[in-house]
This record gives C-alpha cells, sequence and structure tokens, in this order.
C-alpha cells in the first residue's frame, strides 16, 4: 500500500497520484528521448502586495505571485539553494489536470523562471526533484485497464510512467528509468536527492520492489535493495540517512501499522535495518532523528505524536488537537507544521502544548513543505476551480530560527 494514499483532500490525492508510465521494458539505459522544444518565452514572478488575508498569520518573509491565470500544482514546490522547482499548471486547466503542464525553475531572489515544458505531449506530469543544478522529472500515461488485466476502462487505475532528468541549462531530457510494466497509479517513483545521487522506488517483476540509486555522470540507475511485496513504502532524506518506511493497513483499516528501517547505501550497500514501529494515518515526516506523525484515523480528532528514532522514552504529543488531519513538514529540528482540516499550525516540541495558528482552514492552502529552517506555503484562491481566476496563486515563505 502507498503510506500517501490515506490524505484526503482532492489536493493530495494529486499530490500522491504521482503517477506512472512509460514503456514496456525495465529500468532503462541513460537513452535519449526526442529532442523536447524549444524554451518557453520568459516570465518573472513579482512579490504579492497586500499579502492576501489567509496568508496574513503567516507573516511571510517572501512571496511570489503566479502570472494570471497559472497556478502551481498542489504537490508543493521543492527548493535546492535559492531555486524553487514546481508543476505549473496553464490556465484553464483543473488543478487535477497535469497535462499540458510545465516545470518550472524560480529563483527566489530575482524571481526570474526557467520554464520545461513535459517531455511527452498529452502525458501528464507528476513529481519534480531538484538538486545541484539538475531536474528529475516523471510523467504518466492512463492506459484503459487492458494492461493491467483489468476490463476496459476510462476510468481504470492503470498506468506507465517515464522518469526523466536534464541539467538546469539543457531542455532536451533525457529519459533515465520507465516502468518495467503497467500498474496502478500508487506504484509510481518519488525521487529524492541523496548525498549527491538521486534514490527512487520501482516496481519490479514478481511482485518485488526495488530502490534504485542514480549518480549523475556514473551511467544507468543501479538497484541497492530488493524488497518483498509490490508496495511502495516511504523514503526519507535526513541529513545523511536515508529511510524507508512500510505500512501495513490496521484491521479497521483506519490507520496503518508503519515500520522505518535505515538504509546503509554507501559504496558497499548494506541490509535494511529496523529502527522504528508507530500507528498513524496521513503523512508523517522525519528530521534529526525524529518522525512526527498523527496516530488516530484521520477524521478523529487528536495531538502529533513525535518518537526519537533508537530512544527508550515514549513518543511525546505535541501542539493542539486537529481533526481531518491530511499531513506534516518539519521546518526546524524543533518546529513543525501540520496541515489539517482546522488549517496550519506551527508546533514546538520543546513547548509541547502550545501551537501557533497561520490559517484558521484549509481552503486554498496546499503542501506545506520545509526546507533550510524556512517553510514554503502555496495559496491558491481557485483550489477547486476548473478554470484560474485574475486573484494570483502566491508562493510564500518564513524562515524561523531553530
Amino acid at each position: 500500500m502507498t503510506l500517501r494514499s490515506r490524505l484526503v483532500l482532492p489536493l493530495l490525492c494529486a499530490a500522491a497520484a504521482l503517477l506512472s508510465s512509460g514503456c514496456d521494458s525495465g529500468t532503462a539505459a541513460a537513452e535519449a528521448d526526442p529532442a523536447a522544444a524549444g524554451a518557453p518565452a520568459a516570465l518573472r514572478l513579482k512579490p504579492v502586495s497586500p499579502v492576501p488575508h489567509a496568508l496574513a498569520h503567516l507573516a511571510p518573509d517572501g512571496t511570489l505571485g503566479m502570472p494570471s491565470g497559472w497556478n502551481i500544482d498542489s504537490t508543493g514546490v521543492v527548493r535546492s539553494g535559492r531555486n524553487l522547482a514546481f508543476l505549473a499548471v496553464p490556465p484553464a486547466k483543473s488543478a487535477s489536470d497535469g497535462q499540458g503542464s510545465e516545470t518550472w525553475v524560480v529563483d527566489s531572489g530575482t524571481g526570474t523562471v526557467r520554464r520545461y515544458q513535459q517531455a511527452n505531449p498529452g502525458w501528464t506530469s507528476n513529481t519534480v526533484t531538484l538538486a545541484s543544478g539538475r531536474l528529475l522529472r516523471v510523467e504518466s500515461r492512463q492506459l484503459d485497464g487492458t494492461a493491467c488485466g483489468e476490463e476496459k476502462s476510462e476510468a481504470a487505475d492503470c498506468y506507465r510512467w517515464r522518469l526523466y532528468s536534464q541539467p538546469l541549462s539543457s531542455h532536451k531530457p533525457v529519459l533515465l528509468a520507465r516502468s518495467a510494466h503497467a500498474g496502478p497509479q500508487s506504484l509510481v517513483p518519488h525521487p529524492l536527492a541523496y548525498k549527491g545521487s538521486f534514490v527512487w522506488e520501482e516496481a519490479l517483476p514478481g511482485g518485488k520492489t526495488g530502490v534504485f540509486r542514480w549518480t549523475p555522470g556514473k551511467g544507468r540507475p543501479v538497484r541497492v535493495l530488493t524488497r518483498a511485496g509490490s508496495g511502495f513504502g516511504q523514503l526519507d532524506v535526513d541529513g545523511r540517512t536515508l529511510y524507508l518506511t512500510e505500512g501495513k493497513l490496521s484491521q479497521d483499516g483506519g490507520t496503518s501499522i508503519r515500520t522505518t528501517y535505515r538504509l546503509g547505501l554507501g559504496q558497499h550497500p548494506t541490509a535494511a535495518v529496523k529502527v522504528a514501529t508507530f500507528t498513524g494515518s496521513g503523512g508523517f515526516a522525519v528530521r534529526g532523528g525524529r518522525i512526527a506523525y498523527y496516530p488516530r484515523s484521520a477524521d478523529e480528532t487528536a495531538r502529533i505524536k513525535v518518537l526519537t528514532i533508537g530512544a527508550e522514552t515514549a513518543p511525546i504529543e505535541v501542539g493542539k488537537a486537529v481533526n481531518g488531519f491530511y499531513t506534516v513538514a518539519w521546518v526546524t529540528k524543533d518546529r513543525l507544521v501540520t496541515w489539517s482540516g482546522s488549517g496550519y499550525a506551527l508546533n514546538d516540541v520543546r513547548r509541547p502544548t502550545k501551537a501557533t495558528v497561520f490559517a484558521a482552514d484549509a481552503v486554498g492552502l496546499g503542501v506545506p513543505r520545509g526546507y533550510d529552517d524556512t517553510l514554503y506555503v502555496v495559496y491558491d484562491p481557485y483550489q477547486f476551480a476548473q478554470s484560474r481566476g485574475t486573484k494570483p496563486t502566491v508562493l510564500a515563505w518564513r524562515h524561523s530560527s531553530s
């Protein structure tokens, strides 16, 4: 099962629907894709003033407004240095439809935008990873179901995916990997940057799953771990440590029993080492040797719990009780943001009974992301609209001291 699948809003369905599609063979060597179209016209995003009401209590240090009609995909942004990367959805497209999207890389200091078109017209853009001046992008195509052994249907959960790499200086993507076979949309790579390379999971023939690592300039991706079972876990990079968390649904189906492993992916990869077990629903996050998670079914009321990996002490509860939980993100080593039906709230493990509410509801707010002690928030005033309005989608950020 995918550990992200219990997130409730259509927003997070888009985040979890980092779909899948591609060709029939297994993991590809780095082979060139047909030349991409030339770069779209240059853009520069501008600060937004006054700050939208939904972001006022965030008191952002910076904002950038999207051009009229464009919005930022609800999966949020990734950061590397001053660069922010995300999927940009063009006018007259719904927030859940990635076809025709572009990947934008924005200099947060100047607002200058580098724009990259999809590699496969008619496919769907799913996720973006950015590190060391290089993009990794996943695109997918939905099939009619027959390729997955199902009846023919336009709504079939049957996809293929392709994973592309390219330097920011190039508009020609290179095919790095592709689906070995068609499968459900949950079986899609979620690449992460890790120690000068990139890591992700892929479904393998025979109902197994592999963890792959690719280092730019060193040939094709290498499988570094094989797991039994066809469901993806969640990979997390915590400093120089890589974790993999697997999940198994509880009997009532409301929560998932999760086991976290530390992966040794040095020059000589070692087996996964079990380091933690916890039960919860919705998203969870790892930072500083801690795991923040929601211990109840997402539609129940509870406080976030934080466990320390390797400690003999019980998890502590932090913040105020939330209901309709979606996900959580670390901002600093001690501060984390919860996203729920009751909006955004900032919590601090040093003051576990307190919480600062940034927004009283979740309308218009996208997935929170934390990088280098800075919280990044996407606000889309037309979150559920099929066409974009005149008010801009806004990317805002706020730095917090550790």
